[in-house]
């Protein structure tokens, strides 16, 4: 989903639970996009961000190894 998809669901949720009140769309949606961005930080990284992280530290323990052999 989009994230502007997203966060007009969220400001929709809010309106919802406020009432349905007029004039306050603005307000809604700056609410939305914190929760948005919370959301986000809270999600854990992408399975491939991980092994990307985690090759270099392999490589630099190959060379340590292959370097006190020599």
């Amino acid at each position: 989903m989009a994230h502007d998809d997203e966060i007009r669901l969220i400001a929709y949720s809010i309106w919802e639970e406020e009432g349905c009140p007029n004039g306050r769309d603005c307000e809604h949606w700056f609410r939305a996009e914190i929760i948005w961005e919370d959301q986000q930080k809270q999600q854990p990284k992408p399975a491939a961000a991980v092994k990307t992280a985690a090759k270099p530290a392999a490589r630099r323990t190959a060379k340590k190894a292959g370097g006190a052999t020599k």
